[in-house]
C-alpha cells in the first residue's frame, strides 16, 4: 500500500485517479492460492483500467473456488515442509542446569548462567555470575556443560638417573636413600680474542639537496 500511495504522487502532489487505478489493479491481483482479493470477496474479477473483452468476466471463464482452494492447501503444505525441514524440538531445562544466554543482537552464546527458576509457557530465569537476573524462552538458552579442570600430575623422580658420561656406569640407589642430584656441566668457554667486525657503511657520498640549499638553512 504504501508502495502505492508513493506510486500516485504526481509533481510532488498526491493524484487520487492514479491511486484509484492502481488500487483498482492491486484488488485483480492474484495473490497466495491463485485468487485475487476481488474473487474472494465478490468471486470474480473487477473491471479495471487495463483493457479487456466483455465476456472474459462471464462465470464460465472463471475457475472453480474448490480448485484455487485446493492448490492454496497445496501451497501452504509445501511451506510447512520447507521451513520445518530442520526444526526439531528443544529438552526442557531443570532448576540448576548451566545455560548459555544468546545476545540479542550479535547473536552470539556469550552469557553464561544458571536456572534459578521454570516458568509455566517455556521460559526460565537465569541468573548470571554477576548477580543479575534474566526471563528467557527455551530457544534463547543453551545448555552448557562446565568443563572441570585437569588434575595436576605430581612430577616423578626416576630411582635411577641417565649417566653424565657415555660409558659411565650407574648404581642404583637403594630403597628408602635419596639421589644425589647430578652436578650441572661447566659452560663451554667464551673467546675473548675474538673482535666484533665493524658495522658496514656505505662509501657514497652525500649529495646536497637541490630543493633546501645550504645558504638557506637557520641555525
Amino acid at each position: 500500500m504504501k508502495k502505492l500511495i508513493a506510486g500516485s504522487l504526481t509533481s510532488g502532489s498526491f493524484d487520487v485517479n492514479k491511486f484509484g487505478q492502481s488500487l483498482l489493479l492491486f484488488r485483480n491481483t492474484a495473490i497466495s492460492g491463485g485468487r485475487s482479493p476481488a474473487q474472494i470477496v465478490f468471486n470474480r474479477p473487477m473491471r479495471d483500467c487495463l483493457p479487456a473483452h466483455r465476456r472474459s468476466f462471464a462465470a464460465e471463464w472463471q475457475k472453480d473456488a474448490d480448485v484455487l482452494e485446493k492448490r492454496a492447501r497445496r501451497a501452504k503444505e509445501l511451506r510447512t515442509e520447507h521451513f520445518n525441514r530442520r526444526a526439531h524440538p528443544l529438552p526442557p531445562l531443570q532448576v540448576g542446569n548451566a545455560v548459555l544466554i544468546q545476545h540479542p543482537i550479535s547473536k552470539c552464546w556469550s552469557t553464561p548462567g544458571v536456572i534459578t527458576e521454570v516458568g509455566p509457557n517455556r521460559d526460565y530465569l537465569v541468573k548470571t555470575a554477576a548477580g543479575r537476573v534474566f526471563r528467557r524462552n527455551r530457544r534463547f538458552l543453551r545448555r552448557r556443560v562446565p568443563v572441570m579442570p585437569a588434575a595436576a600430575v605430581p612430577p616423578t623422580v626416576p630411582a635411577t638417573p641417565a649417566p653424565a658420561i657415555p660409558g659411565q656406569a650407574v648404581i642404583p640407589a637403594a630403597p628408602g636413600q635419596a639421589v644425589a642430584p647430578c652436578p650441572a656441566p661447566d659452560p663451554a668457554p667464551v673467546d675473548q680474542g675474538e673482535e666484533d667486525p665493524p658495522p658496514r657503511r656505505s662509501a657514497r657520498a652525500p649529495k646536497p639537496s637541490s630543493l633546501y640549499p645550504p645558504h638557506t638553512w637557520s641555525k
